[in-house]
């Protein structure tokens, strides 16, 4: 009985430190817009509470975006933030099938580009590397090898800027 609750604890230990780390990454992400040019719509942050549950809407991405001009015109996209500690064997998984879909489903329906950032290395608030790729580009994979993102590399201290024409996320 007492190994059951310490696999319980551990597990729930384990869920909590990793809800953090993705929330760290998540403001990491949203400090690279410029408050100037860029309106947070949307953060779907989970919830974690004391029994170590955590609660949140997995399905849809992690971050809405405006991006607004003095008129009217407004962009909207959103980001997906994904942050890992290191590559394994060359690669690394960032999200399972079904997330995928409903990453897919999300952008389809609402009619506005999702953008995935990844960050590996250093600390969630902090990555040592920061990639950030259209969802449309690596939406039939879910393991991600290290090659494959060298295209989508950016400084990771470099604020974004949104092509609203091109639809196109930097």
């Amino acid at each position: 009985m007492k190994q059951t609750t310490a696999r319980t604890t551990s597990s729930k230990v384990i869920q909590v430190d990793n809800y953090k780390k993705g929330e760290l990454f998540e403001e990491y992400i949203i400090a690279l817009f410029n408050k100037e040019f860029f309106k947070l719509m949307e953060w779907r942050k989970s919830t974690t509470f004391e029994n170590g549950l955590i609660t949140g809407d997995l399905w849809n991405p992690d971050i809405e975006m405006d991006l607004v001009f003095t008129g009217r015109s407004r962009y909207r996209f959103a980001v997906e933030c994904k942050w890992r500690k290191k590559f394994k064997d060359g690669k690394i998984s960032w999200a399972r099938d079904e997330q995928i879909l409903a990453y897919q489903m999300f952008q389809d329906q609402r009619r506005i580009p999702v953008f995935v950032a990844i960050g590996i290395g250093g600390t969630p608030d902090n990555p040592e590397r920061l990639f950030l790729t259209p969802l449309n580009n690596i939406y039939m994979h879910n393991e991600l090898h290290e090659s494959d993102l060298i295209p989508y590399k950016r400084k990771p201290t470099s604020r974004f800027y949104y092509d609203f024409i091109q639809l196109k996320l930097f």
